[in-house]
């Protein structure tokens, strides 16, 4: 560290100071105002040398070079995940009437009988096979034909796929819910979703429910027929509906 030498007592001071600490005289800092732009030039010289060193320029090209290498290969696994389908049955025949579901349930509403109506994932299947079939037009969209809606049943929650088609190509993407019965109305819990084999997360799932605005307007009847029943239990495979109070 650079001391500065008092001319008139010979003590030594702190780089930083203009009088002498001990005797109070004016002190000569011509040496410091020199030595500093030195050594400023000093580490320039030796940044600029730094920045580039060969061995270094190499490295960080290779950290670059790796880093893009591994976020396309992450982008490429996400959108062959997002395409491949899901674990989902084959198309089903629609071998149900289309209004039969649903004048179960109206039955139900009207003379509370049965108490329970119980109804399995082919049935439901296929009844939306059918009923949908004839909404086929609003269900379509520019470039995406709508191919089928695909209902799954868990304990105590429900999968809805839907499947679109791109030039042939079919595109699935999915939601999962926990739903209950509230004075009348559907109560739903987003549970994550998937597009394609592609899982999403509840948080960024229950932004993206426009995704299936279009097959909740297709299926608006049965939803309020639904939200009019007394309750609702999922279970593997099936699904329970108790007749509302008389």
């Amino acid at each position: 560290m650079t001391k500065l030498i008092c001319s008139e007592c010979g003590h030594e001071n702190e780089a930083e100071r203009i009088y002498c600490h001990s005797c109070g005289a004016r002190l000569d800092r011509t040496a410091t105002t020199l030595k500093a732009p030195r050594e400023g030039l000093k580490e320039t010289q030796r940044r600029v040398r730094n920045m580039f060193d060969p061995t270094r320029v190499k490295i960080r090209l290779f950290f670059f070079r790796i880093s893009k290498f591994i976020l396309g290969a992450c982008a490429t696994a996400a959108v062959i995940q997002m395409v491949l389908p899901p674990d989902v049955p084959p198309p089903v025949k629609a071998i149900l009437l289309p209004s039969q579901i649903s004048l179960e349930l109206e039955n139900a509403i009207t003379y509370h009988r049965p108490a329970q109506l119980q109804f399995t994932e082919e049935q439901v299947n296929a009844y939306f096979a059918s009923a949908l079939k004839s909404k086929q037009s609003s269900l379509n969209k520019p470039l995406l034909d709508f191919k089928r809606a695909i209902i799954g049943f868990g304990e105590g929650k429900v999968a809805i796929t839907a499947e679109r088609s791109l030039f042939g190509l079919s595109l699935y993407s999915g939601s999962l819910y926990a739903i209950n019965l509230k004075e009348g109305k559907i109560a739903a819990s987003n549970k994550g979703g998937s597009i394609g084999r592609l899982p999403i997360r509840p948080e960024i799932m229950q932004f993206m429910d426009f995704i299936f605005a279009d097959l909740w307007s297709a299926v608006e009847r049965e939803r309020k027929l639904v939200a009019k029943m007394g309750g609702i239990e999922f279970h593997q495979n099936n699904v329970l509906l108790s007749a509302p109070s008389p």
